[in-house]
C-alpha cells in the first residue's frame, strides 16, 4: 500500500472507531470507566486507571502511576510521564512522548509524529510511523520498529527483538515533478542490538557505532 494510501486509510479508520465510541467490556470494566471526545484534550492523573481514551481533536496527558486501554487520537499528540502501562496508544496527527518505565502491552503507532521513550521502556507489539521519528533509550522491544521518512535511533542498552524497517516512500511533488529525495536515517549505539535484520525499502544513512550491526541489513530498493 502506497503512502498516501495508508495515511488515508488510518485516518479513516482512526475516525470511525473514535466516532462509534465501540470499545471492549475489558475497557468498561477499568475503575474511571472510558473518555469519548470529539473537541477536547484529556489528562489523567496520578493514580488514577482508565479503559479506552478516544479523541479526534485533542491531546492526552497521562500522569506518573496511571494507566489506560487503548489511547486513539486523530489530531492530537500523547504525553506520558513515568510508570505509565496502557495497552496500545496511536495517533494520526501528534507525538507519543513517554517517560520512564513505560509498559505497553500492544503496538505504538503515528501517521505524522514522532515516537520516543525515556530509559526502560517495555513494549510488546509493533512500534510504526510514517512521518516521525523514533527514538529508545535502554528499551526493550519485542516486535518490529518501522517508519517511511522518520529516523530512528536506538541509545543505550536497547534490545530489539524483531526487525528494524525503512519502508518505501511514496514519491512528493516537487517544482519539477515527482520526488522524495530526504534520506532517513538509523543511528544504533554500541551497547543497543537488534535481533532481527534491518531491512531497507529506500536508502538510509546508517550508523553504527558497532560494525557487526552492518551484517543484519538487507536491501531491498
Amino acid at each position: 500500500m502506497k503512502f498516501s494510501q495508508f495515511a488515508a486509510v488510518t485516518t479513516f479508520v482512526a475516525a470511525t472507531v473514535m466516532a462509534s465510541g465501540v470499545f471492549s467490556n475489558a475497557a468498561a470494566n477499568a475503575p474511571y470507566g472510558n473518555i469519548d471526545k470529539v473537541m477536547g484534550s484529556a489528562v489523567i492523573g496520578s493514580g488514577e486507571h482508565y479503559g479506552n481514551v478516544s479523541l479526534v481533536n485533542g491531546s492526552v496527558q497521562m500522569a506518573s502511576n496511571s494507566s489506560a486501554k487503548t489511547v486513539s487520537l486523530v489530531n492530537g499528540s500523547i504525553a506520558i510521564r513515568d510508570d505509565v502501562t496502557i495497552d496500545s496508544a496511536e495517533t494520526v496527527n501528534g507525538a507519543i512522548e513517554a517517560g520512564r518505565n513505560f509498559t505497553v502491552s500492544g503496538s505504538l503507532s503515528t501517521v505524522n509524529g514522532e515516537i520516543s521513550t525515556k530509559d526502560n521502556a517495555r513494549i510488546t507489539g509493533d512500534v510504526m510511523t510514517v512521518n516521525g521519528d523514533i527514538t529508545f533509550n535502554n528499551a526493550q522491544l519485542a516486535q518490529n520498529i518501522s517508519t517511511v521518512n522518520g529516523d530512528i535511533q536506538l541509545a543505550g542498552n536497547t534490545v530489539v527483538q524483531g526487525d528494524v524497517i525503512f519502508k518505501k516512500p511514496g514519491k512528493k511533488k516537487s517544482f519539477f515533478g515527482w520526488s522524495n529525495n530526504n534520506k532517513p536515517s538509523l543511528h544504533i549505539a554500541a551497547d543497543a542490538v537488534v535481533e532481527g535484520q534491518i531491512i531497507l525499502e529506500q536508502p538510509v544513512d546508517l550508523n553504527f557505532a558497532d560494525p557487526a550491526m552492518q551484517a543484519k541489513v538487507v536491501e531491498r530498493f
